[in-house]
């Protein structure tokens, strides 16, 4: 699998890219459970889904495979792509949100969920507006869980935890939903809630850890490719 641009920089370069769709492994029961816990960073998860936590490690091993790094893909408007990536380098492992714009131009990165972290990558408004956007492959629940962990939003309404607790009984957990929930929405594991602005009506962060700041290492025309085609129906404005 190839994504424009992901795997440049690395040195020595990759001979052949370890990237592979995920694809398979996102139609296997045990995939929610195993990824909202790496990369949710949720404890109550397999209680949750009614499973041991010792019937996780095949496909956490699976996902954290160095030859092997799973990408688990949701097609946006036009031609884009939003891929998470379990970047599974020695010694510098994370999991890596980027927007592939279709074009063939380089993707562009939105989150680092790793040490040296970077982000969060979306408003919780974006993050609604994407999981309903039209998917063959995909749920609204399935969108919603993918995207939520790049979440964090200062202006979050009070109705989110409600909406992915559903998201999780959708897809099969059955106790502990809110619990879940919450762990996935209040996460500090990498970046504390994030203000959301408008600015010349682009949605950007003012977090200082966000790729999607103001002024920051994305051009202007990025930052308002990644706020129109995650709510391409137009942004509101937060204050």
């Amino acid at each position: 699998m190839i994504i424009p641009g992901y795997l440049d920089g690395y040195e020595p370069p990759f001979l052949r890219s370890p990237l592979v769709d995920g694809a398979d492994i996102m139609s296997q029961e045990l995939f929610w459970p195993a990824f909202l816990a790496i990369v949710g960073g949720s404890t109550s998860v397999p209680d949750a889904f009614g499973v041991d936590p010792a019937d996780l490690e095949h496909i956490v091993d699976t996902f954290l495979d160095p030859q092997s790094w799973p990408v688990f893909s949701l097609p946006l408007p036009g031609r884009c792509h939003l891929h998470v990536i379990m970047r599974n380098v020695d010694d510098d492992g994370g999991v890596d949100y980027v927007l592939d714009p279709g074009t063939g131009d380089a993707s562009i990165p939105l989150a680092a969920m790793e040490g040296h972290f970077r982000g969060p990558a979306f408003a919780w408004p974006e993050v609604v507006a994407a999981a309903h956007q039209p998917d063959q492959d995909h749920t609204p629940a399935e969108r919603l869980l993918l995207l939520v962990p790049a979440c964090a939003d200062s202006n979050r309404p009070g109705e989110a935890v409600d909406l992915v607790a559903e998201a999780l009984t959708a897809l099969g957990a059955r106790s502990d939903v809110r619990q879940v929930s919450e762990e996935l929405l209040n996460s500090g594991r990498y970046w504390t809630p994030c203000p959301w602005v408008n600015i010349d009506d682009v949605l950007v962060g003012r977090g200082p850890h966000t790729y999607r700041r103001y002024g920051g290492e994305l051009s202007r025309e990025q930052l308002r490719l990644i706020a129109d085609t995650l709510q391409p129906s137009g942004i509101t404005e937060q204050q």
